[in-house]
């Protein structure tokens, strides 16, 4: 029994962590770049990187150490995910994120320039809803839920492997095909039907 319940942990809980049992979707993703927990996630060229703006894929899952004793706080904060590693990226669930700004909960959130989380602006892509508040430089509580659609570009698979650009443009719209005048449907009569 520990006695004191803050004995180990006074912060928040870490970036990256899984916030409760409720179904979560994780994919497994090659790493492009190094990525921090609790990141807001992109795929460029078929990997994972940090998010910038926008759509996201997901969020990355920080990782499980089964030795920890090589870990002190000061190498903690900086760990990542590195160039080359698989990892699990939450495309549904709720999960801790890092937060550049103060953020209340029930506030919508949005990805920020270095892919860590703050409060959505009129300008921004919502990428899912805060559950609880922080303050700057903490982590909260992110619900996410992936919606696909025509407007939702999260990244690319691999198409050149020599290319380091997103390809982001929009799927083409199938073409419509044109009327030549015939019907396909029903029956046309000239005699009156008999």
């Amino acid at each position: 029994m520990i006695p004191d319940g803050e004995l180990y942990n006074t912060d928040p809980i870490s970036a990256g962590t899984v916030s409760d049992l409720e179904t979560a979707v994780i994919n497994t993703e090659q790493v492009g770049q190094p990525v921090g927990y609790g990141q807001g996630v992109q795929i460029n060229n078929g990997m994972v990187v940090p998010a910038t703006k926008g759509h996201i894929f997901g969020v990355a899952v920080k990782r499980d150490h089964t030795n920890a004793d090589h870990l002190y706080p000061e190498l903690m904060a900086n760990e990542k995910w590195e160039q080359g590693e698989m990892i699990g990226v939450l495309r549904d669930g709720t999960i801790y994120v890092p937060v550049n700004v103060d953020v209340n909960a029930n506030e919508n959130a949005a990805v920020d320039t270095d892919g860590n989380f703050k409060v959505a602006g009129t300008s921004d892509s919502v990428v899912g809803v805060f559950l609880s508040s922080a303050n700057a430089g903490s982590t909260a509580r992110l619900q996410t839920r992936i919606q696909l659609a025509n407007d939702a570009v999260t990244g690319t698979g691999i198409e050149d492997p020599n290319s380091t650009q997103a390809n982001t443009t929009k799927p083409a719209t199938p073409a419509q095909s044109s009327s030549s005048g015939a019907s396909t449907s029903g029956t046309t009569s000239t005699n009156g039907g008999k």
